[in-house]
């Protein structure tokens, strides 16, 4: 039941947020949307670790460790968001950047996309998994362009087009899928993963090759892996900083849970050598494609996107690695980036709103102009690049253990030689926005509570998690990353 009601609260959210008129009740709504929606999350989630996989729906909502992770990702960084955008959104309206009567459409939206990625983690079965990646498109493109301008409606398009590319060369991978279940189980086929997974080694090997390249490219594109992101710098800085949150810190890995998901049948079809090195190469790809840019990046969303090119690279070249320690890395990471990202990304909106404009070179003097904005910024510029006791350090560390413990020192070593580069880079544009004479006319961005809630919980967790991993959460990415290294169904 609490699975159905998780995926019902969003969409019910939405068209609360849409129907009434008033500004206090909507962001009411929101809030208590957002809430319960955290709730039921941590709730399946729980249920999923403790008492194995949780079924619904005559098994085709199924819910297993991978699965549960995702899950408090999305719920998680999605409940954050919804707070940011109250006082965010208030900024706006107040400065005539938004209208006052887009805003229902803008929660209606938030939410639908919340929902999107939540059906992504949980549905049995491939195809429809297909269908909802395809819908988080659909949805966040319209979100992307949410200001109308010039440059936010052709980054809305160009994401739009570029994405439903990759997703309909994903949609090969899946066709292929399915015509290899069918050669094995007759008219039993189908694509849940239950299935899949059960009789995965029965799979014609060729077949599933075809099939997953076609997945890494499709579903890739969706990641953001390169050479196939090109969408995104351009889709993260002209969306609301909110919604760019969310596309870094979610939506990405909605693509690389479909790539996981491929790669573990496809391993149990062919053997883990294919697929595991396919995955690192893209992986080490976006890892050396992102380095440069990040380094003549002029506009600070613009510099975040690279960077989760570069962050969505290091996850799936630790996927690629395999192991235990690999897939522990991997996840991990994932969980690392998205709280990082997301903090980064509402700094930058809250900044933006200040001097006016996301060009780092007008921005200048932070912690002297907004001292807790500079504090923050610093904070999370210095963890998204790996430095210590930062939560992304223990991550990245274990990326590079991975490395040296499979093998393939050479991957270990180049990765290390990229996070030097980008160490470098971002933190000197950081400290010349940090420090310095701030510019006359600021104008001023009252965070009030909620938004102070959604910058001082990741800010928290990036410490904490840099210092101590709680026992609890390190124990279900263990178990979730053996399963994975065996490459068995979870």
């Amino acid at each position: 039941m609490d699975l159905l009601l998780l995926l019902l609260i969003p969409l019910l959210t939405g068209v609360l947020c849409r129907a009434v008129s008033s500004s206090a009740w909507r962001e009411g709504w929101n809030a208590v949307g957002a809430t319960a929606t955290l709730g039921l999350g941590i709730s399946v989630a729980l249920r999923a670790f403790s008492t194995g996989p949780v079924l619904a729906l005559a098994e085709w909502l199924y819910v297993d460790g991978l699965s549960a992770l995702l899950l408090l990702v999305i719920v998680s960084l999605g409940f954050l968001a919804a707070l940011y955008s109250i006082g965010y959104l208030r900024h706006e309206c107040a400065h005539g950047k938004v209208p006052g009567d887009q805003l229902g459409w803008y929660y209606l939206g938030f939410h639908v996309f919340i929902w999107t990625m939540l059906v992504t983690v949980v549905v049995n079965d491939l195809g429809l998994l297909w269908a909802a990646i395809e819908a988080t498109t659909l949805v966040s493109a319209l979100l992307v362009g949410f200001y109308r301008t010039k440059a936010a409606l052709e980054a809305a398009w160009k994401y739009l087009i570029l994405c439903t590319v990759g997703i309909t060369l994903a949609l090969f991978g899946v066709l292929c899928t399915y015509y290899a279940a069918l050669q094995t189980l007759g008219h039993e086929a189908g694509l849940r993963w239950t299935t899949l997974s059960a009789h995965a080694g029965q799979l014609d090997p060729a077949l599933m090759k075809v099939a997953f390249v076609f997945v890494v490219i499709g579903f890739g594109t969706k990641a953001g892996l390169a050479p196939l992101h090109t969408w995104l710098p351009d889709a993260h800085s002209q969306a609301p900083s909110p919604i760019s949150a969310l596309l870094s810190g979610v939506l990405l890995n909605c693509g690389l849970y479909g790539i996981v998901r491929v790669h573990l049948i496809t391993s149990g079809a062919t053997g883990t050598e294919f697929s595991s090195n396919l995955l690192l190469a893209f992986g080490l790809c976006s890892v050396a494609v992102a380095t440069p840019f990040l380094l003549v990046q002029r506009d600070l969303k613009r510099l975040l996107a690279y960077s989760s090119v570069e962050h969505v690279g290091l996850i799936a070249t630790a996927f690629g690695l395999g192991g235990p320690l690999g897939f522990y890395a991997g996840l991990l990471h994932l969980l690392n980036h998205a709280l990082t990202k997301g903090l980064l990304f509402f700094v930058a909106g809250n900044l933006s709103q200040c001097y006016g404009t996301t060009r780092m070179a007008r921005i200048r003097g932070v912690v002297e102009a907004a001292p807790l904005l500079g504090t923050l910024f610093l904070v999370g510029t210095l963890a998204i690049t790996g430095v210590p006791p930062f939560s992304l350090f223990v991550s990245e560390l274990g990326i590079f253990g991975a490395g040296f413990s499979q093998g393939k020192i050479g991957a270990a070593i180049a990765i290390v030689v990229a996070l030097a580069i980008v160490f470098a880079g971002i933190c000197g544009q950081a400290v010349a926005m940090a420090f310095g004479r701030p510019p006359t006319g600021l104008t001023s961005v009252l965070l009030g509570r909620s938004g102070r809630i959604a910058l001082f919980v990741p800010t928290a967790l990036v410490v904490l998690f840099g210092i101590y991993v709680p026992r609890p959460l390190s124990d279900v990415i263990e178990q979730v990353a053996l399963l994975l290294s065996r490459g068995g169904g979870l």
